[in-house]
Formats: C-alpha cells, sequence, structure tokens
C-alpha cells in the first residue's frame, strides 16, 4: 500500500525543516515532500498526488497565488487541497486574494502549531470525504455508461429489425368477418388465412391479452396506430392497428379495411429504455442522498472544530492573555519590556485569529441566535472587510423550517455573497427575505456586471458549477432556486423553501 504524502513549497530551508518536524511527530503514517520553488512543486504535485499541499506565498519566481492557481487549473491536481501559510495572513486583502487563487484554507506566519495541526486535520478529513465521493461517482458513471452501452447496441439492432419490419393487410365486412387477409400474418400471428377467414371475426383476433378486452370496429371514423398486445402462441405480441371505414353506394357502413405492424421489438426495446431510466433515477437519488449526508458530515465536522477551537485553544489563549496581563511590568528593563510587548501583542493577534478562524468554520451566532442574525452580522463583515453597502430586508420574519435546513440556507447564502465577491465587482448587495402561503423565499441582489445566462462560454468556465450544485443541495430538501441576471444589470439569486409542517 503507497503511503500517503504531504507536500510543502516554500523557499526558505527553515521553515521547510520546521514543516518536517511538525508532520513526522503528528502525521506519521505521512511523507513528508518538500520544494523550494514553485515550478518544482507543481510538478511534485503531479507526479506524487500529495494528499495535502502547505504552501508559501512569497516565492521567487512563481508566488503562491500563481502556483495555486496553476494547479487548481490542472484536473490531475485540482482536488488536492492547499493549505496557504503566509506572514501576510493578518492582511484580509491577502487572504481573500489567495482564496479567490483556490486555496482551501489560509493561515498565518508565525503560527500556533496547534492551529496549524487543526487546519491539516479538515482539509484531510474533506479530502478523505471528497475522494470517497469521486470513486463513487466514477462507479455509477461506468454503471451507467455500461447499461446505456448495452442498451444502445440492443437499440440498434432494433432499428435494423424495423427496417424490414413485418406487416399484413386485412379487410373486414360489416359485421366485423374477415374477408381477406395477407399471408404474411401467418409468420406474425401463427394462424394461417384459411383458418381465420370465416372462422374468427375481427373482436375474437384481436382480443388485449393485458386487459382482456375487444378493440372496437371502427365504423365511421379512421383508427390511427392502436397498440394492442395479443398472445401468438405463447409469445407476446405488440401489434399497432391502422385502418379506415368503407361505405357501400347509399352510404351506409359496409366493413373496413386496415394494416397491422409487428412492434414487439420495438417495445420491448421501449420497456427495456423506462427500466433503465427507471434503474438511472434511482442511481440519481442515491447519488443525491450521498451529497445531502457529505454536506451534513462537513457541517458536523466544521461545528466539532470550531467548538474545540473555541472551549480548548480560545480559552487557553485567554487565559494566557489574563495572566500576561497581570504581570507588573514597573520593574522591567527596555528589552524586557519590548519581548513583553511583543508577546503581549502576539498572544492578542493569535486570540483574534481564533476567533476569526471559529466564525469561518461555523459562526456560534448561527446555532445560538439563528439564521437571520446570522444574516445581519455576514453582511456587517461583508461591508466591513469588502467596503461594499450592504441591506437586509424582512428581518422581523421568523423562518419556521427545520434547523438543519437552516445550516444549508446559511451556507447557500454565504456561497452567493462569495460569488458576488468574487465576479459580481457590486458595490451593493442586499438580502431579502419574504413569505407566502407555506413557502418561504430568500433572494440575494447586487449591482454587479451581471452574465448573460444564454452563453456557454460563460456558464464553461471554472467556478460556474457552483450554481448547479446550489440547485441540486436546495431540490434535495425540496425547495427551488432561481436566478435572474443579465450584463450590466446585475444578478438576482432567489431561493424557495417550504414551510415545515
Amino acid at each position: 500500500m503507497k503511503m500517503k504524502k504531504i507536500l510543502a513549497i516554500d523557499d526558505n530551508d527553515i521553515n521547510l525543516e520546521l514543516l518536517n518536524q511538525l508532520i513526522s511527530r503528528h502525521y506519521p503514517a505521512f511523507q513528508f515532500l518538500k520544494s523550494l520553488n514553485g515550478t518544482e512543486g507543481i510538478e511534485l504535485a503531479k507526479t506524487e498526488k500529495p494528499e495535502l499541499i502547505l504552501l508559501d506565498i512569497l516565492m521567487p519566481e512563481l508566488n503562491g497565488y500563481e502556483v495555486c492557481e496553476i494547479l487548481k487549473k490542472d484536473k490531475t491536481t485540482r482536488h488536492i487541497p492547499v493549505l496557504m501559510i503566509s506572514a501576510l495572513g493578518d492582511n484580509p486583502a491577502e487572504r481573500t486574494k489567495g482564496l479567490n487563487a483556490g486555496a482551501d484554507a489560509f493561515i498565518s506566519k508565525p503560527f500556533v502549531t496547534s492551529e496549524l495541526q487543526a487546519q491539516i486535520n479538515v482539509a484531510l478529513r474533506i479530502k478523505s470525504v471528497e475522494d470517497l465521493l469521486r470513486k463513487r461517482n466514477e462507479s455509477l458513471e461506468l454503471s451507467i455508461k455500461s447499461e446505456t452501452d448495452k442498451f444502445t447496441q440492443k437499440e440498434e439492432r432494433f432499428y435494423q429489425i424495423s427496417e424490414h419490419a413485418r406487416q399484413f393487410y386485412w379487410e373486414i365486412d360489416e359485421n366485423g368477418e374477415f374477408v381477406y387477409i395477407s399471408p404474411v400474418v401467418e409468420t406474425i400471428l401463427q394462424l394461417k388465412p384459411l383458418d381465420i377467414l370465416g372462422k374468427i371475426n375481427f373482436n375474437q383476433l384481436f382480443l388485449s391479452a393485458t386487459v382482456n378486452r375487444h378493440i372496437q370496429i371502427p365504423m365511421h371514423e379512421e383508427l390511427q396506430e392502436a397498440e394492442i398486445l395479443l398472445k401468438a402462441g405463447k409469445a407476446d405480441l405488440w401489434l399497432t392497428l391502422s385502418s379506415f371505414p368503407i361505405f357501400d353506394n347509399s352510404g351506409d357502413f359496409a366493413g373496413a379495411r386496415g394494416i397491422c405492424f409487428d412492434i414487439t421489438k420495438r417495445k420491448k426495446a421501449e420497456l427495456a429504455l423506462v427500466r433503465n431510466m427507471k434503474k438511472v433515477e434511482r442511481y440519481q437519488q442515491k447519488l443525491k442522498k450521498l451529497n445531502l449526508e457529505i454536506a451534513r458530515v462537513e457541517e458536523n465536522e466544521r461545528r466539532r472544530i470550531a467548538e474545540n477551537l473555541h472551549d480548548s485553544l480560545g480559552q487557553t489563549l485567554s487565559l494566557a492573555y489574563m495572566k500576561l496581563s497581570a504581570i507588573d511590568t514597573g520593574e522591567f528593563s527596555t528589552v524586557t519590556q519590548n519581548i513583553y510587548n511583543d508577546t503581549f501583542s502576539l498572544l492578542s493577534k493569535a486570540i483574534a485569529e481564533s476567533r476569526s478562524l471559529t466564525y469561518d468554520l461555523s459562526p456560534p451566532i448561527l446555532y445560538e441566535l439563528g439564521l437571520v442574525p446570522a444574516f445581519k452580522w455576514r453582511l456587517e463583515v461583508l461591508e466591513q472587510k469588502e467596503k461594499i453597502k450592504t441591506q437586509l430586508i424582512g428581518e422581523e420574519i421568523n423562518l419556521n423550517v427545520k434547523k438543519e435546513i437552516i445550516i444549508f440556507i446559511y451556507r447557500i447564502v454565504n456561497e452567493l455573497i462569495q460569488n458576488v465577491i468574487k465576479h459580481a465587482k457590486a458595490t451593493e448587495v442586499s438580502i431579502e427575505i419574504s413569505q407566502a402561503i407555506r413557502k418561504y423565499y430568500i433572494s440575494v441582489r447586487d449591482n454587479g456586471v451581471g452574465f448573460d445566462r444564454n452563453n456557454r462560454k460563460i456558464t464553461s468556465k471554472p467556478g460556474r458549477f457552483g450554481l448547479l450544485s446550489i440547485k441540486e443541495r436546495i431540490e434535495n430538501f425540496k425547495g427551488h432556486f432561481y436566478i435572474h441576471s443579465e450584463p450590466g444589470k446585475g444578478t438576482l439569486a432567489k431561493i424557495e423553501i417550504p414551510e415545515i409542517k
């Protein structure tokens, strides 16, 4: 069994050695790989397929952002999580730039070992779940392709047969007695014409094998391709029956003439297609349930890690902060005082980073106060960090939906806001909550550049599959997703969710 690997890309040997010691100590099951520049790191990632990449930003030739973008665009490395480690981590603009480049997480230098370890654990867990889902998807796709190929081969054979379809003609009198039937009827119904003429009438010959009923004699109107299932010996036989009435010189009904086509092979193919489609639909339902379960697992893991960071690391840092602030520094020398001040500053920054990381992973306000306060807090953060004007409309509405749905809705709205930040170039963003009969609507609107939804070049760009993912997730809890956008007129994304019963 091949040993799993973690790759570190940094132009500083000391940093690489520090990471090597950390990985060797806390992740003995992983092989540590290192690279001193971006070009070599990209090649190592392609050949060694590591489980995680630890990436520095400030490097010669290719910087960390450029390396991350190249890795995320390559189909062989795009699924590898990238954790950026840089002294620029306390700059929100640089963090945003790193995330936009495709990084999965960001940690500042100098880092707290426990925090880095927590980030690595999160990345490895998510990678493990994504790998499992990817393998199951591949297995499902192969199964569907195999079934489709089999059906296509059968369908081609059926089409070839249908080019030489067997058919027979017939004529009946006003009483439904056959006065003529073509000889080919023997090869289709296994009955000779002499066994039918004067012995079996229209209703007796065309008796449905499924519902035990007769096809009505066409009296005054044409009969167009009525499908009937008959018994020919021990076999089932599908026929289409078309006919038109015959009238005498006085205008009275004198009988009918018609034609029957043997469509047994075509009907079997259609029934096989229906069965295959039902099988595909069952696979799709299983896949949707699997995606929903993975999302639940990921959300629970986020919350668990966030609670651990808050209750363990956060409390420890706060206690250290209080103890440090209680020290009497009056008799400290200048050097000692400077060290004390630097340590105090680093500890304050670590506390702030811990809180920020906790809120990024799983906002406590969402679980403690609910969805609307979480929206309000998210817009405040957006306004502070991105300098975008925000508005929350309908905050007085009480959403009567399941708790797990509330969590998914928050993640979806947050994803829509991230899309606005990445692509829209907007100066205004609003969230509107409204209510109808047994339904709620949550809309995210921006005044950005917009896009043409009919433009395939736009929808095929990397990242555009997020809208499809949102639609799939909403449909899992019987909701609907609508989006309207035009170039230069912004974008409106609306989520419809049912009220809980």
